[in-house]
């Protein structure tokens, strides 16, 4: 959400990825790995560790309460930018505060059942985004902040209220280290542009 220096994947995490491609259970590596990563996008990968559910709170942010406002972030792992499809292989950014960088270190994996998407660690949460949207509440305690999306383009007004639309009024189950083959809904970026002139928030027109 905030960016700050940027660090590529950990070798704690790269450490602990086995190759996937078929079952959670395969664990032969690719032609081409070297030193435990390979030619296959790091996200495309399984964990050893074994999942663990928490509760925590959630929240939203996109484009224009980030801070500055834009997809920037501030640990890129697997996107350059804020982005993702909530796919396993192609998880959408969170950010959470500097203090769950033990638990919650940068690339780990979440899974979040009422949305039925994962998402990436790439982004650290801070007080100093703009006063509207939940960019601007920061994070404290074990709380997750989902990347939403949009643009440049994107109605603020549009975005604010998809973030609140979504976002749960108390703690809720979260899967860290999830398996690969837990379902997804409606696959692709939380917020979009289209319909004009509100957009969608998860496939659904704002009211």
């Amino acid at each position: 959400m905030k960016h700050a220096a940027k660090i590529g994947l950990l070798p704690v995490v790269a450490a602990v990825l086995a190759a996937c491609g078929g079952s959670s259970g395969q664990t032969s590596r690719p032609a081409g790995s070297v030193a435990g990563f390979s030619a296959l996008p790091a996200a495309c990968y399984v964990t050893k560790i074994d999942p663990t559910n928490v509760n925590a709170t959630i929240t939203f942010y996109g484009w224009p309460d980030n801070s500055p406002p834009g997809n920037k972030i501030a640990h890129p792992v697997l996107h350059k930018v804020a982005s993702g499809d909530g796919t396993y292989c192609n998880p959408t950014t969170f950010a959470t505060e500097p203090k769950n960088d033990a638990e919650i270190p940068y690339g780990i994996k979440i899974y979040v059942p009422f949305l039925e998407q994962y998402f990436i660690r790439e982004d650290d949460c801070t007080h100093s985004g703009p006063h509207r949207g939940h960019g601007s509440n920061g994070c404290s305690g074990l709380w997750f902040d989902l990347w939403i999306g949009g643009d440049k383009a994107s109605i603020p007004h549009a975005v604010f209220w998809c973030e609140d639309h979504l976002t749960p009024g108390a703690k809720v189950q979260v899967v860290l280290n999830p398996q690969d083959s837990l379902p997804v809904e409606n696959a692709g970026p939380i917020y979009q542009d289209a319909p004009l002139p509100k957009g969608s928030c998860f496939g659904t027109p704002e009211k």
